[in-house]
């Protein structure tokens, strides 16, 4: 029997030698161990458990499981490593028969080839479809896009299930090449923008990707076209949130005096601020817009230095617009939570009669 030796220290590596703190210790290697196991002549699986129940393998280097140990190693099923020839027409069985107590086989049963493609062939093929989702997959596995040619058949619509132990790294990367995925701007980031952007709605954002690609550019935002499929699992909570068309934002005039009242010097102090980094300020809430460049643009944005009440101009203000309310800085400056003034947001509202 090949590699059967006792080690010059005497100890014993069964098969239980899994334990063992010996570092040498290595199996026989899978074709000469393959090969002593042909010249035996065993009949079939019964006759290998029998041989191995008899403990004629207890002082090899020949696994009682080369299943496992070979799994990667050449390993290509039991008929192949009994040395005996494989019915033509061999019945298949259900996973659950395979994994039944009362199966003639049991687990031992030799699923044969693979009726599955490689999984790198299968990635490549995948690639040229253009998906960069999971959802989009699903999808198309479902039939949902007909115009789009089909997978071969031996492509699985579970890839990752069926590659899980032999390559299979995500679905960006099942789906998309390494030199097109993409990057994308931060949810929260990415959020802010788009709510300053005021966008309408749903329908609506397909288009601004594509007539403010200037702008979006200018910003150095990097936004998907499907945001609920990129950010899922990430913050993602609804188109509604998304666009923040269910916010009731305050407008210019007094969003502008409550800004006037933090003394923000300059632009990057306004992004610490949106950023929460000036803790000694009252926290910014929703209803104010983190990019009011772009929100009141058509709204009487006049620059930064009017806004953040820094110009010359700013010491002689002029009449205030009429109005039916005014914002008035409150107290707490927004650090009690749930100040009965103004439930922590730094302001309240007085009308004027």
């Amino acid at each position: 029997m090949p590699g059967k030796k006792r080690n010059p220290d005497g100890a014993d590596h069964s098969q239980l030698d899994l334990w063992s703190t010996k570092q040498d210790f290595q199996w026989e290697d899978f074709k000469v161990a393959r090969e002593y196991i042909h010249s035996i002549g065993l009949p079939d699986y019964a006759g290998w458990e029998k041989f191995v129940r008899e403990g004629n393998l207890k002082d090899s280097k020949i696994p009682e499981n080369p299943d496992k140990v070979y799994q990667h190693l050449g390993w290509n099923g039991w008929y192949d490593w009994l040395g005996i020839e494989q019915p033509a027409h061999k019945e298949e069985k259900t996973l659950k028969e395979l994994f039944s107590k009362n199966s003639e086989d049991g687990l031992w049963s030799d699923p044969g080839p693979s009726k599955w493609m490689n999984f790198h062939e299968a990635r490549q093929i995948v690639r040229e479809h253009g998906f960069e989702y999971e959802e989009e997959w699903r999808l198309f596995a479902e039939g949902k896009f007909p115009d789009r040619e089909e997978l071969p058949g031996n492509i699985p619509v579970n890839p990752d299930q069926v590659y899980r132990h032999v390559g299979w790294m995500g679905w960006k990367d099942w789906l998309i090449q390494p030199e097109r995925q993409v990057e994308y701007t931060r949810l929260n980031k990415a959020r802010e923008f788009v709510r300053s952007c005021r966008i309408p709605d749903k329908g609506s954002w397909r288009g601004f990707l594509k007539d403010s690609a200037g702008l979006i550019q200018e910003y150095q935002m990097v936004l998907p076209v499907r945001p609920h499929l990129e950010y899922k699992g990430s913050g993602w909570i609804s188109w509604e949130d998304w666009l923040g068309t269910d916010i009731n934002y305050h407008d210019y005039i007094s969003t502008r005096k409550f800004v006037h009242s933090l003394k923000l010097r300059t632009q990057k102090d306004w992004g610490d601020y949106c950023q929460g980094r000036l803790t000694h300020k009252p926290r910014k809430t929703d209803s104010i817009f983190t990019y009011p460049e772009l929100a009141f643009r058509d709204e009487g944005w006049m620059g930064w230095e009017d806004w953040l009440g820094t110009g010359k101009e700013m010491h002689s203000e002029s009449a205030p617009p009429a109005s039916t309310e005014i914002m008035i800085d409150c107290k707490c400056r927004g650090r009690i939570e749930n100040c009965p003034e103004c439930d922590g947001k730094g302001y309240y509202y007085v009308h004027l009669r």
